[in-house]
C-alpha cells in the first residue's frame, strides 16, 4: 500500500510563521545594516516580489552568526516561494548549522528544512532533524504529534516499517487518529505481516470512511491470511449492506464463502443473479453445483440446462437429475441430446430406467439389450431378466 502525504499546507503555515515577524522582534539582535536589509525584504515580500526580496537579502552584510542564521532562514523561505527548492534547502542548512537563533526560531527552521528534505525524498536527512526535534523539552504536544507523523512517513518511505509503526504509535498517543495516519499504520502492518493488528486498523478506517472499498477489501485480505473464512464472509456481507459494490470476481468469492459456510442456497442465489448479466460456463457450473448441494432440485436442473447450452457434456447430469425427480419424459428428451460415444452404455441404461418407470417394458427391454451390446455387465443382465419377466407377467 503506497502512502501519500502532503507537506505543502504544513510548509505554508510554517513559512508564514517564519516570515511575518515585526521588525521590532529582531531589531534588538540583528546588526543595524542587516536589519535594514531584512526590513526591505519584508516590504518586497508583502507584494510577493520574491526576486527583489532575495536580492535584498543576498546583498545584506552579516557580521554575526545570528545575522547569518536569521538572513539564511529568511532566504530559505523566499527561495521556496520562488520555486527554488534546492537553494531553499542550502540556505536553511546554513541557518540551522549555525545554531544561533532563538530556540523557537531554531526549531521552526529545523522543521522547515526537514519538511523540504521530505519533498525532495531525502528521507535520511529529514529523519536526522525530526528525531532531534523530538528530544526538545519545550515543544507543544500538537507539534510533537506532527513530528512523529513525519518520522513515520519518512521511515515508511524507506521501508523502515517497524520504526514507522513505533512512530505512528507515538503520534496517535498525542493526536486523534486520521485517515492518513491510520492508512500509513495499515501499510506498515501489512508489510510486516501483522495480520491481526491490521484487522483492528482496517476496522478503524472503515468507521472513518465506510464508503472506501479499499479498507473493506484489505480487511478481507487480512482474514484470508489468517485462514478465517467466517471473517471474510462477514466482512463482504457487511460491505454489501453498507452499499459497497462488488466486482464479478468478488461476488464469486462471496459465493464460495457461503458454500464453505454450509449455506449453498445463498451461494447459488448470488451466482444466479450474476449469471443473468455475465454468464460463463464456470459460473454456471458453480451455480448449478450449489443448487444441487442445497437439494434445490428444480433450480439445479434449470442451472445445469443453461450450462449444457454452452457445454453438451452437462446434458448427462441434467438427465440423471430429471430421472431422480421423476421427470421421465423430459429425461428421455435430454438423453437424445447426448452424442458422446463413451456414454452409449450409460445412456441406454438411463433410458431403461425412464421407460420402466413409465411402464413401457417393451421399449425398456429393447434399450437394455442395446446397453448389453455397448457395455456388457451383470447389472445390465439383471435388467434384461427383470424386464423379460415383467413382459411375461402382463
Amino acid at each position: 500500500m503506497k502512502n501519500s502525504f502532503a507537506l505543502t499546507p504544513f510548509l505554508s503555515l510554517l513559512i508564514c510563521a517564519c516570515l511575518f515577524v515585526s521588525p521590532g522582534a529582531f531589531s534588538a539582535q540583528l546588526s543595524p545594516t542587516t536589519a535594514r536589509s531584512a526590513i526591505k525584504a519584508f516590504d518586497y515580500q508583502d507584494n510577493e516580489e520574491w526576486e527583489k526580496a532575495i536580492a535584498a537579502l543576498s546583498s545584506a552584510k552579516m557580521p554575526t552568526d545570528y545575522d547569518k542564521a536569521y538572513i539564511n532562514r529568511m532566504l530559505g523561505v523566499m527561495y521556496w516561494h520562488n520555486n527554488q527548492p534546492i537553494k531553499a534547502i542550502t540556505t536553511l542548512q546554513t541557518s540551522v548549522s549555525l545554531n544561533a537563533l532563538e530556540p523557537d526560531a531554531q526549531h521552526a527552521a529545523m522543521r522547515m528544512l526537514a519538511d523540504l528534505y521530505m519533498t525532495r525524498e531525502q528521507y535520511s536527512n529529514a529523519l536526522s532533524l525530526y528525531y532531534s526535534l523530538t528530544n526538545e523539552k519545550e515543544i507543544a504536544s500538537s507539534d510533537l504529534a506532527q513530528i512523529w507523523l513525519r518520522i513515520a512517513q519518512a521511515n515508511y518511505q524507506q521501508n523502515g516499517n517497524r520504526k514507522a509503526l513505533d512512530a505512528i504509535s507515538a503520534h496517535l498517543k498525542l493526536a486523534k487518529p486520521t485517515v492518513g495516519a491510520l492508512s500509513l499504520k495499515l501499510g506498515a502492518e501489512l508489510k510486516l505481516q501483522k495480520w491481526k493488528s491490521s484487522l483492528s486498523t482496517s476496522k478503524s478506517l472503515i468507521a472513518m470512511e465506510p464508503a472506501n472499498k479499499a479498507w473493506w477489501l484489505q480487511r478481507v485480505s487480512s482474514y484470508q491470511k489468517l485462514d478465517d473464512q467466517d471473517g471474510m464472509l462477514n466482512t463482504l456481507v457487511l460491505a454489501q449492506r453498507k452499499g459497497i459494490s462488488l466486482t464479478e470476481s468478488e461476488e464469486k468469492l462471496l459465493a464460495q464463502l457461503y458454500a464453505n459456510a454450509g449455506v449453498p442456497e445463498k451461494a447459488a442465489a448470488l451466482l444466479r443473479d450474476l449469471n443473468q448479466t455475465a454468464s460463463d460456463k464456470t459460473t454456471l457450473v458453480m451455480e448449478a453445483s450449489y443448487w444441487q448441494q442445497a437439494k434445490e432440485w428444480d433450480d439445479a436442473i434449470a442451472a445445469w440446462k443453461r450450462a449444457a447450452h454452452q457445454d453438451a457434456t452437462y446434458h448427462w447430469i441434467v438427465a440423471q437429475l430429471e430421472i431422480q425427480q421423476g421427470q421421465y419424459v423430459d429425461a428421455l428428451k435430454t438423453l437424445d441430446a447426448i452424442s458422446d460415444p463413451k456414454r452409449r452404455g450409460d445412456v441406454e441404461i438411463a433410458r431403461v430406467r425412464a421407460y420402466e418407470k413409465l411402464g413401457d417394458f417393451d421399449t425398456a427391454l429393447l434399450h437394455a439389450k442395446r446397453a448389453m451390446e455397448f457395455a456388457p455387465s451383470a447389472s445390465t443382465e439383471s435388467w434384461i431378466q427383470y424386464l423379460t419377466n415383467k413382459r411375461s407377467s402382463q
